[in-house]
């Protein structure tokens, strides 16, 4: 081969990694996101485990229900009502003896919601939706345990967030239910 012929074939070879390459993959437009509704509304159930140990249970039930309206941020928002019946037996610590506890609880919460990338959604978005007690959620806390975890209880209940990932329906879709897989719980959207 010559030096004239490699210096060509160098010099396409070096043209040619500077051209972009086309085919299939290129001028493909990224798919546009399915418009999202305006409001939604959730209603949450907990589906927790119910266990019963020596004739006493532990489970309950929970359920977080109202609306999520979305803001100009394309976050979601909205005051829920909260309804609580949880059931506690067992000891609240190694040197304790066995008590049991009901604890009922009832409130707002201030839920909140971002909006996040979903393949497995219809939508293709979920929402991870946190929620915290508002001022004035109220919590009766009864049974045989000690007062001091009792009122750890109550004080647990009315002071810590929660937090629940669940897809999002798009604009115009019917009502949706699903148990969440990673949470226990099962979610309505309507």
């Amino acid at each position: 081969m010559s030096r004239r012929r490699l210096s060509q074939l160098a010099t396409a070879l070096a043209l040619g990694g500077l051209t972009p390459a086309t085919g299939p993959t290129q001028n493909v437009p990224a798919p546009v996101p399915v418009a999202l509704k305006a409001v939604y509304q959730v209603l949450l159930t907990s589906a927790w485990s119910q266990e019963t140990a020596g004739g006493c249970r532990n489970g309950g039930t929970e359920t977080v229900e109202g609306a999520l309206s979305r803001n100009a941020d394309g976050t979601y928002s909205g005051s829920f009502v909260r309804r609580t019946e949880l059931l506690f037996c067992g000891a609240h610590s190694a040197a304790a003896r066995s008590c049991a506890l009901t604890l009922v609880g009832q409130g707002s919460v201030v839920m909140t919601g971002v909006v996040m990338d979903d393949e497995a959604s219809p939508s293709g978005r979920s929402v991870r939706a946190t929620w915290i007690p508002a001022p004035g959620h109220e919590a009766v806390v009864s049974g045989a345990c000690p007062a001091a975890f009792k009122d750890a209880m109550r004080e647990m209940y009315l002071s810590t967030p929660h937090a629940v990932e669940f897809p999002l329906t798009a604009a115009g879709a019917g009502p949706r239910t699903e148990r969440l897989e990673n949470y226990a719980w099962t979610v309505e959207l309507n």
